[in-house]
């Protein structure tokens, strides 16, 4: 009951009362029957606690409200890092990735590594006009799932989220490989610990994201910015540097040798481009992300594509034509077997350009160290909420739908950490032999996606529905036919898996799906239903194994509940459990005993066997099981203690005359 305290030192007629309302300093009273929970309400008691709160703020920071949600939108300066890291993070791997193809037939055909290059360019502007269109019809969220989903059924939703879900993982591996390579590319001395300092690298990741998106865009802006500015750099002295006949040919570097084993061909291009075209994986993030945006979310959302797609083509391009023209060689750790297998062609471009391993070098290559371990973002940012809206929709467990303590979706940002790291051990850290894998997954989703927006103009049929249609239509027919190629030229490197594996999740998240369709049906309360106050006999059954302290609690609650409780021994010697019913009737006045010898050493199923009996005797009763079950304090614990518990509840559970309710207790020593 509230406390009405008048305030002190006010004139008569001018009085005022203070409503010192119970458990103020735990909710804000918000209206009848209604309370808004404070900081104060989930504040730690025990001293345990208080110091794992203390390491969480320490490590993620302080508590955010549900209300602080617009305050973490980003504006553009800090969504440019945070959702196109990985896009243009790809050029430090994507030309020598298009280089190690083209030399299986070789190096005299590095020639084509430009026209290539400018084909991918071209591939990249027809997609990013076509996202801009999908962030414009779609500015809640437009990514492949969302819009192949609503326009083009199920079936093709998923395929579009599987494809993604494995795009970003092995975004997070290829980029912080990568990123590790460019490390020991400076330090060569690095290079036999490159694995360990992956997964290292990936749990920082982790842990600066789940502080939540808007501090994870702080941090994580300089090194982006860097990067660009350090390419820029590298790109605009490099064109002077060859304009002037100052450009030189790459030093210190051994030519591939024992690769010249096919021969130059339409397929062999193919599957170069298809390395190629690595370097676009990540252009839809910012179409994912539109809600993370500052208002208005689509209009900075579609700058901010322009933006990402413009310094990527000339970051690109000007990797390809500088690496041609010093004579740049790509590294191969399929040949080495160690990951990365030597200096990046990035780190050999820079190094020519700067004129050796100077400041301008080192900041050359620490910078894409930052940017190709920070591309991995993108996925953190894209993973998890694609995630929450599969968790949504139901094809993903609830609790990827939910926010942590910093509005981040911890569970998403979890799990793909933790498979990333496997998926760098299992391939060794290798950057060759994970991007084999790593562009059919996005451009499926692509296809998918401008399938999708297609139907969409044609059904909505708004202002400029023809030409919307005809960008959206250009794009997936063109990323449908990258679809073909990758899938062709790379499949014996490892595509097959991605094709097996994507239909393997797509099977999971519908039977995901089913299990909760099944569970909200069987529990679905129908609107129309009024549920009058039950009248009805009970009875109170405990299941009692041995006359404990845990027996006695059982007994204790049971009799709240009912006149009479009945104890149900099922033992194995009669004169054991003639002692135990004369412990009872001495200890515990009032409780009945019911002994059920079972002389084939049998004990749950007798119990369960002689409840099902003396219900049908009487079916208008409601019998209440209380199981005494033992806290688990270790491990060790769920092993030796309450297995005839489990078994008894899985035997009851569900069925409508018995409810079964656990009396859980804790020993004291």
């Amino acid at each position: 009951m509230a406390d009405l305290r008048p305030l002190k030192g006010r004139k008569l007629g001018d009085r005022r009362v203070v409503v010192d309302r119970p458990h103020a300093r735990y909710f804000r009273y918000l209206g009848p029957g209604v309370l808004e929970a404070k900081l104060e309400a989930q504040a730690p008691r025990t001293s345990g606690q208080r110091r794992m709160a203390l390491l969480r703020a320490v490590l993620f920071g302080r508590p955010l409200s549900s209300a602080a949600d617009l305050a973490e939108r980003l504006p553009i300066w800090k969504a440019l890092p945070v959702f196109s890291s990985d896009v243009m993070s790809s050029v430090a791997y994507a030309t020598g990735a298009m280089m190690l193809i083209l030399a299986s037939a070789g190096t005299e055909n590095y020639k084509y590594v430009l026209g290539l290059s400018v084909v991918v360019v071209a591939l990249l502007v027809i997609v990013t006009f076509s996202y801009r269109q999908t962030i414009r019809a779609y500015p809640s969220g437009g990514g492949s799932y969302i819009v192949a989903h609503a326009n083009l059924g199920v079936i093709a939703g998923l395929v579009a989220a599987g494809s993604l879900l494995t795009d970003y993982v092995l975004t997070v591996s290829v980029s912080v490989s990568s990123g590790v390579q460019a490390l020991y590319s400076a330090f060569p001395a690095l290079e036999p610990i490159a694995v360990p300092l992956i997964a290292l690298s990936i749990l920082l990741v982790m842990v600066v994201n789940l502080r939540g998106l808007r501090e994870s865009g702080t941090l994580f802006a300089s090194p982006t910015y860097i990067f660009i500015g350090s390419m820029l750099l590298l790109i605009g002295v490099g064109i002077f540097e060859s304009l002037t006949g100052q450009l030189h040919h790459v030093t210190d570097v051994v030519p591939l040798s024992g690769l010249a084993t096919e021969n130059m061909g339409v397929f062999l291009l193919c599957k170069a481009f298809a390395d190629g075209c690595s370097a676009m994986t990540g252009t839809e993030a910012v179409a994912n992300g539109v809600p993370a945006f500052q208002p208005v979310e689509w209009k900075n959302a579609q700058k901010t594509m322009i933006i990402m797609a413009t310094l990527l083509g000339i970051m690109f391009l000007g990797t390809s034509f500088l690496a041609v023209n010093i004579g740049a060689h790509p590294a191969n750790d399929l040949i080495t077997n160690t990951p990365g297998g030597g200096e990046s062609v990035l780190s050999q471009v820079g190094r020519t350009v700067f004129g050796g391993r100077g400041p301008l070098y080192y900041i050359l290559q620490f910078a894409t160290m930052g940017i190709l371990i920070l591309a991995a973002n993108t996925s953190f940012a894209d993973f998890p909420r694609l995630s929450s809206i599969l968790a949504r929709d139901g094809f993903f467990p609830r609790q990827f739908s939910l926010r942590g303590e910093r509005l981040a979706f911890n569970s998403g940002i979890v799990a793909l950490s933790l498979v990333s790291i496997a998926l760098v051990v299992a391939f060794n850290g290798s950057t060759d032999r994970l991007i084999g894998l790593y562009a059919i997954g996005v451009f499926t989703s692509f296809t998918l996606s401008q399938s999708g927006m297609v139907k969409h103009w044609f059904v909505e049929r708004g202002d400029g529905w023809r030409r919307s249609a005809l960008i959206n239509g250009v794009g997936a027919a063109v990323t449908a036919i990258v679809v073909v190629v990758i899938a062709i030229s790379k499949f014996d490197q490892g595509v097959w898996m991605i094709i097996i594996v994507v239909p393997i999740l797509v099977a999971l998240m519908l039977f995901i799906k089913h299990e909760y369709d099944l569970e909200g049906r069987g529990l679905q309360v129908q609107p129309d239903v009024v549920f009058g106050v039950p009248h009805r006999r009970q009875r109170v059954v405990v299941a009692a194994q041995s006359m404990t302290r845990a027996v006695v609690q059982a007994v204790r609650v049971g009799q709240t509940m009912g006149e009479e409780v009945q104890l149900v021994h099922v033992t194995l010697d009669h004169a054991e459990g003639e002692n135990f019913r004369e412990r009872v009737e001495r200890q515990l006045p009032g409780a009945r005993v019911v002994l059920v010898e079972s002389p084939y050493r049998a004990l749950v199923r007798p119990f369960v066997r002689y409840l099902e009996v003396s219900q049908a005797e009487d079916p208008e009763r409601l019998t209440i099981v209380l199981l005494p079950e033992h806290l688990a304090r270790h491990w060790w614990d769920r092993i030796l203690y309450n297995q005839n518990v489990h078994r008894i509840r899985e035997a009851l559970v569900g069925r409508k005359d018995f409810v079964v309710l656990d009396t859980p207790y804790r020993r004291e020593i």
